[in-house]
């Protein structure tokens, strides 16, 4: 499976910093390391809103403890003063009745559904999607995309050189196109071919629309 250092040694191969069989030096792995999390989390961004989830709900008392086992695409808020077991899960519901178009009118119990570590029957409950995320925020701060190719939820922050890239194997190629473009402005090089830029418009492409990646439709909103 493709690690950080995998999509570095292409990135600096693209931009011409490494001829083939060479190795980066330290600067270059600080360098691209750096700019690599920056991607990574600039992508996590791009893929638009997560739930908003506090755990525990406003009904429990403020000392409540427990396990939570988090839906795909929300963001956990642990509470001050609680302490709480978060588990990534395995399948998520078919039908979360979470409708993003609402403002938040419909509050918490209508739309606040736990994923779970059971397996997904295509009933009720399905495979999270690739590229799903989960952050927890409060006590902690981690950050999770799920890679539907190895089936795991790898995480996005303080990813070091031999993690494995929280994104499906293969976009390896476009992240590191994305990669190369951002070294080449931070190492200050020439600039970029003609054919090198048709690339980077490519893999901007493919890392934005994810065509092999299951969508939710967009709904128009006008007024």
């Amino acid at each position: 499976m493709p690690t950080c250092r995998d999509a570095i040694t292409r990135a600096l191969r693209a931009i011409k910093t490494l001829a083939p069989g060479d190795l980066p030096h330290i600067d270059q792995l600080t360098a691209a390391q750096q700019a690599l999390q920056d991607l990574i989390l600039e992508l996590h961004e791009a893929r638009g809103p997560l739930r908003d989830v506090d755990v525990p709900s406003p009904t429990p008392p403020p000392n409540y403890s427990g396990t939570w086992t988090a839906n795909e695409n929300t963001r956990v808020r642990i509470q001050s003063g609680a302490t709480v077991i978060v588990t990534l899960p395995n399948s998520v519901p078919m039908f979360s009745g979470w409708d993003p178009y609402d403002y938040g009118f419909r509050g918490w119990p209508a739309w606040n559904i736990q994923g779970s570590t059971g397996a997904a029957d295509h009933v009720t409950w399905r495979q999270p999607d690739d590229g799903a995320r989960i952050e927890v925020v409060g006590t902690t701060h981690q950050l999770w995309l799920y890679r539907a190719d190895i089936n795991r939820w790898v995480g996005a922050y303080d990813l070091r050189l031999d993690d494995e890239l929280p994104l499906s194997s293969r976009y390896l190629g476009p992240f590191a196109t994305l990669l190369a473009e951002r070294l080449g402005e931070d190492l200050a090089l020439n600039e970029p071919s003609a054919g090198f830029a048709r690339r980077v418009a490519q893999a901007r492409a493919v890392i934005f629309t994810r065509p092999g990646t299951r969508t939710r439709p967009v709904k128009v909103e006008a007024f």
